[in-house]
């Protein structure tokens, strides 16, 4: 149809330029096709695509003439345009350079003869042959024409343009300097020439230039309005090929300046994304609206007509292909190839259909699958894995992106970027759940055990309130935490932690209100535990489990994900882009973005984007030969799918693969172990001489996969051996959990060499002290040789067995023999062999635990008195006289004592003397010791009666012991230990004494001499059990140490009166007068003597003397009363004696008086001074007997009331 409306429009003489208009891919060229098919021999066909670089015009339009001159006139056969500057010469052929050579020789040698140029003589010589001189004649023009025509020939088409001598320059030819303008003689000699009736252009509209219309429309009429065109019956027609948009930016004279405008020579948009690695440009409401300037719509539609009126005749196509009908003439273009329907999935041409609207595309698609498939896909060696759409969608997004494609090789393209950015992403992603499943399952140990935990920072938080200063009013508790109170007996408690956890606060209260508080960040500083809630929430080990299996899913997914899957997972680490948001980053169109996030693009594009060498027999092992053998990079994450598909690649790789950090692969790495342990050696050794992050990246992720043969591998690692193995599996934490741990460092255990090539550090050795009961290395038995290894190894990492009970028996003989463990009664009991307590009697049967035990006194005494305490630690006599004779010069005193101490009854030894005397003081002072009076003499001649065996001599209390064996021991020694004995007056009671000195059957008095007086009741209790004398020689030699020496004595003594005199008393009659102890008839002969018995400086004498007498009613001589009143100034001791003394002269009374003091000694004032009558009825009684006298006056006060005293003389 649109043929024949083309063949109808150049029926027309007046229609001399034709405008075929459509957008891109609408079928314009086709129509043209045909066309040209019916008027070939009469049609030229125009085609620019690019435009020459041209550094000396940079004016669009001249350049697109320059290369429609360029086409028009190297379209004209050569010869045919001689008249023109663009005239080409005929090609050169050795016939006709021979020709003009023999016509050049001709002409030169005629013309040289015509001028006279000749020889006299012939120039070979005279002869008078004339057949020979036309012979040499000949041949001479022969040989002339031979050298022209040899010139010639080298010469060819070559002119000489430029001569250039001693600085002068001759041109001979002359530059262009325009086109149209410039060499239109020239465009108009090539029409005469050439005579065509139809110019058809095509591809104009892609430099958006609309003058070049014009200059062509003028053109068009120049050449049919000359001469030689005015006559011939058919003008000259131009037939365009444009876009419809053209018609648009013809009418935009702005857009020229619009800076966002497509540059020119850029492609149509309706097929930038077919050709360029660039995203279609869209133009809609949104571009529209940012241009700059806008122009007026119905004054663009005026302009356009007016720029539009050089196309006589504009004949529109309507487009034959859209998005919606795009898929089936893809359809339609794979059946025309022949193709089964079912080749490629309906999908696939729906997605590519969606993006494709230009049918040469389509086609063109169409032709490379079919290549591409006779080369990659149906072949024998195809590429393991691939179909159909795998290679339709390669061969899409090749035509959309030429350039990315070619890329591919080098893995330099936009798809090997994602490939990175999703290798990447996995491991990010899978080292954030692997960190996650460690968090959950330690919160969850955390949980398991937070009542020891309670305990532990229970102690934590004493230890704090016990460095707080007392002084200051610091107490331990009561603790607040929120609202509430607690005491310090709930701080042991998962409640009390539980509550400082979900408040986030902690208070210790003092005295006067004062607190310190723990919050924020100082109770997460302090008590770590304590500042996150989820530890103390109730376990939950379903949820645990949920939630761990579904990291571990999703560490499962993410590592067999391909493009697709990974963009549909979504739980990446916090801050990281999605995947899904890397691909629309990353790639360059919504066709390629789109074939990769429905899974047509995989990530084995490299391996089907080539032909396919090698003998693999899976996608997979390709996939990884190519991304991680050949550029020797770490692939971990790298899934294989196909059956022995590791086995394969083995085969495949080079000699070194074990040694190269692309061997760090789970899968692989689980292949060697498991199946090639000589690879897998060289694989360890790699992996311990390599120290890059590859090395330490790798090890983790191992180590994290659950289904890896992780305990295989660090045999390997512990038998290689890897000096840093045990620190590295004790210390770091990015193992799964603990149990993992312990299982890891068990199979190090079983598989190490000799101790010192491996290092130890203080956390490994805390960790072994910790969790050795866990490891089979220990709690199950070995062989010989490994149980000597893993004893060394316990050995070097200095481990303290806690319970023995917990290690297989070959290796806990050696721990006892090494002395490696904890002191305590149940792993005595297992190093003894035996049910027994481990008492000393039973620790000395085995040396090397005696050795231990007495080595370490302090704490098996400790052990012995723990949870799991013994009654006694000795339990017989020889042990206990063996063990003080070993140990007396080792153990201190204080492990001596609490040995004894701790020893029984039944031990106690019989003879101090089978015992070093050094240990005797604790003998006595733990009671065992036989009280037999050698015992006890033996001990006083060495140390005396000290308080340790006072203790032991009086260990009833009131009562003391029973002495054994009496007559054993000589009468003189049994008084001089009674004497001892007497004289412990500090340590024993008087009572005890005396009893202890009675049961030792003395013969006779005690010898006072010997004894030590002292300020207790001895005496007394002595002369009551008639141990000494009663006579005055005991008394005196007593009343040194004072009156409590004496003081009982003479109430007891029967004899005391005899003896009885100032002599014994001198210097202790108060007390022995205030005494009710003592014999009233002795303090009246006392009192009634006192004069004998007291001296005048003794005042606290006359003071109980006086006291005595007034109680008594005993009246004293003027002279003992006044020396009585000297010495106390008491008058109530005074007064009433004065009373009594009717006979006394006035003046001595009133001199007795005056010594008693005021106001008694204003008697002596003189006449004339009066004072107070003091109260009392014997100073009435006095004071009126002196009135009597005439001595004083007794007035009265009047009012004031009371009388008063007036001296009259």
């Amino acid at each position: 149809m649109y043929v024949q409306h083309l063949e109808d429009a150049v029926k027309d003489p007046k229609n001399r330029n034709i405008a075929l208009t459509g957008r891109y891919g609408s079928g314009k060229s086709s129509v043209l096709d045909e066309f040209q098919k019916k008027h070939e021999s009469t049609t030229i066909r125009i085609s620019i695509n690019t435009l020459g670089p041209d550094k000396d015009d940079k004016d669009l339009t001249n350049r697109i003439q320059k290369e429609l001159v360029k086409q028009l006139i190297y379209r004209a056969k050569p010869g045919k345009l001689r008249r023109s500057r663009f005239a080409r010469s005929r090609p050169l052929t050795p016939w006709r350079a021979l020709v003009q050579a023999g016509i050049a020789t001709t002409v030169g040698l005629t013309l040289l003869w015509l001028v006279g140029l000749r020889h006299a003589e012939p120039w070979f010589g005279p002869t008078t042959d004339r057949a020979l001189e036309s012979w040499l004649t000949a041949l001479f023009i022969m040989l002339t024409w031979m050298v022209v025509w040899g010139v010639r020939w080298v010469i060819g088409d070559r002119i000489v343009s430029e001569v250039a001598t001693a600085g002068t320059t001759i041109t001979l030819g002359e530059r262009a300097t325009t086109y149209f303008d410039g060499f239109l003689d020239e465009i108009v000699t090539f029409f005469d020439a050439v005579k065509p009736e139809y110019v058809i252009v095509e591809d104009l509209d892609r430099f958006d230039d609309p003058k070049i219309f014009d200059s062509l429309r003028e053109l068009n009429t120049l050449i049919n309005e000359s001469s030689r065109w005015k006559s011939r019956d058919h003008p000259l027609r131009f037939i365009y090929a444009i876009k419809d948009s053209l018609f648009e930016q013809l009418g935009a004279e702005s857009d020229r300046e619009d800076p966002k405008r497509p540059a020119r020579g850029a492609p149509d948009s309706t097929t930038s994304e077919a050709a360029t690695d660039v995203p279609a440009v869209r133009v809609g409401a949104e571009e529209t609206e940012k241009r700059a300037h806008t122009l007026d719509l119905a004054e663009a539609a005026v302009e356009r007509a007016n720029r539009t009126k050089f196309f006589e005749l504009v004949i529109p196509m309507v487009p034959f292909i859209t998005h919606r009908n795009a898929r089936d003439h893809l359809s339609a273009a794979l059946r025309h190839l022949r193709l089964p329907d079912d080749m490629v999935s309906r999908a696939l041409l729906d997605l590519v259909a969606r993006h494709a609207t230009d049918m040469r595309l389509l086609i063109n698609i169409c032709n490379e699958f079919v290549v591409f498939a006779e080369k990659l896909l149906w072949v024998e060696t195809s590429a393991p894995g691939m179909e159909a759409d795998d290679l339709f969608a390669l061969v899409s997004y090749k035509n959309f992106h030429l350039a990315d494609f070619e890329a591919i090789p080098q893995r330099s393209s936009t798809l090997d970027i994602l490939e990175q950015h999703r290798r990447d992403l996995v491991r990010t992603t899978i080292e954030d759940l692997q960190m996650t499943r460690r968090e959950r399952v330690h919160t969850e140990e955390q949980r398991r055990r937070r009542d020891e935990l309670a305990k532990t920072l229970g102690a934590r938080l004493r230890s704090i309130t016990d460095a707080l200063p007392p002084r200051f009013g610091w107490s331990v508790g009561p603790f607040e935490v929120g609202d509430e109170q607690y005491s310090v007996g709930a701080i042991d408690g998962e409640a009390f932690w539980g509550r400082v956890a979900t408040s986030g606060s902690l208070a210790v209260v003092g005295n006067h209100n004062y607190q310190i508080e723990f919050s924020g960040e100082r109770l997460a500083l302090v008590f770590p535990e304590a500042a996150d809630p989820k530890w103390w929430a109730p376990p939950s080990a379903a949820d645990l489990e949920r939630q761990v299996k579904q990291i571990d899913d999703d560490i499962a997914h993410l590592r067999g994900a391909d493009f697709d899957g990974l963009a549909q997972y979504e739980r990446f680490p916090s801050g990281s882009a999605t995947f899904s948001a890397r691909i629309t980053n990353t790639l360059k169109s919504d066709l390629a973005r789109d074939l990769v996030r429905r899974g047509f693009i995989t990530r084995n594009y490299a391996e089907y984007s080539a032909v396919f060498y090698g003998s693999f027999i899976g996608v997979d092992v390709a996939f990884f030969y190519n991304h991680s053998v050949q550029p020797n990079e770490m692939y971990l994450d790298h899934e294989f799918t196909t059956k022995n598909a590791v086995s394969n690649l083995l085969e495949q790789v080079p000699a070194d693969f074990t040694s190269t950090v692309s061997a760090f692969n789970i899968q692989v790495a689980t292949y060697l172990v498991t199946e090639r342990p000589d690879d897998a050696k060289s694989l360890v050794a790699f992996v311990i001489a390599d120290r890059s992050k590859d090395s330490q990246t790798f090890l983790d992720a191992f180590l994290n996969a659950a289904d890896a043969p992780r305990e295989r591998l660090i045999e390997l690692l512990a038998a290689h051996p890897w000096s840093g193995l045990f620190n590295y599996l004790t210390n770091h934490p990015g193992l799964p959990d603990e149990t993992t741990r312990i299982r890891l460092v068990d199979a190090a255990m079983l598989s190490a060499h000799s101790v010192d090539l491996y290092e130890v550090d203080e956390s490994t050795r805390a960790w072994f002290t910790a969790h050795y009961r866990e490891l089979s290395a220990f709690n199950m038995s070995q062989s010989s040789e490994r149980t000597d290894r893993i004893f060394t190894f316990a050995k070097e990492a200095r481990i303290t067995v806690v319970e023995l009970d917990d290690l297989a028996s070959p290796l806990r003989d050696r721990i006892v023999d090494a002395q490696m463990y904890e002191i305590t009664t149940a792993n005595l009991r297992r190093a003894l062999s035996t049910t027994a307590e481990p008492t000393l009697d039973e620790v000395r049967k085995r040396d090397i635990v005696w050795d231990y035990v007495r080595s370490s006194m302090n704490v098996y005494l400790t052990a012995v008195r723990g949870e799991d305490a013994i009654e006694y630690v000795v339990l017989s006599e020889p042990v206990l006289v063996d063990v003080l004779n070993e140990q007396c010069e080792f153990w201190t005193g204080d492990q001596l004592e609490q040995v004894l101490e701790a020893s029984s009854p039944v031990a106690a030894v019989d003879d101090l003397t089978d015992v070093p005397s050094e240990v005797w003081p604790a003998l006595a002072g733990s009671s065992l010791v036989r009280p037999t009076v050698a015992n006890i003499w033996r001990y006083a001649q060495h140390h005396g009666i000290d308080e340790h065996m006072a203790r032991f001599l009086t260990l009833s209390g009131s009562d003391p012991i029973e002495l054994r064996d009496v007559d054993e021991t000589d009468a003189e020694d049994r008084r001089a230990l009674a004497a001892q004995i007497l004289n412990t007056s500090g340590l024993i009671p008087s009572r005890s004494r005396v009893r202890l000195a009675e049961r030792l059957d003395l013969a006779g008095h005690i010898d006072v001499v010997d004894l030590v007086a002292a300020a207790d009741d001895l005496l007394a209790r002595a002369i009551e059990a008639d141990l000494v004398a009663d006579s005055f020689e005991t008394f005196s030699h007593f009343a040194r140490a004072g009156w409590a020496a004496v003081s009982e004595a003479f109430g007891v003594s029967g004899k005391v009166s005899e003896f009885f005199g100032p002599t014994l008393v001198d210097g202790l009659v108060a007390d022995l007068v205030r005494s009710p102890q003592v014999p009233d008839a002795l303090r009246r002969v006392v009192v009634e003597n006192l004069r004998d018995y007291v001296h005048d400086g003794d005042s606290d004498g006359l003071a109980a003397a006086g006291q005595y007498a007034r109680a008594n009613r005993i009246r004293l001589p003027l002279d003992e009363v006044r020396r009585i009143a000297q010495a106390t100034q008491n008058p109530d001791l005074v007064v009433g004696q004065l009373v009594h003394l009717r006979d006394t002269a006035p003046d001595d009374v009133i001199d007795v008086l005056a010594v008693l003091g005021a106001p008694y000694s204003q008697l002596l004032d003189g006449a004339g001074s009066e004072f107070d009558l003091p109260s009392g009825s014997s100073n009435n009684t006095l004071f009126q007997r002196l009135e009597s006298k005439g001595k004083v006056e007794i007035v009265s006060r009047g009012r004031r009331g009371g009388r008063k005293v007036r001296v009259l003389a």
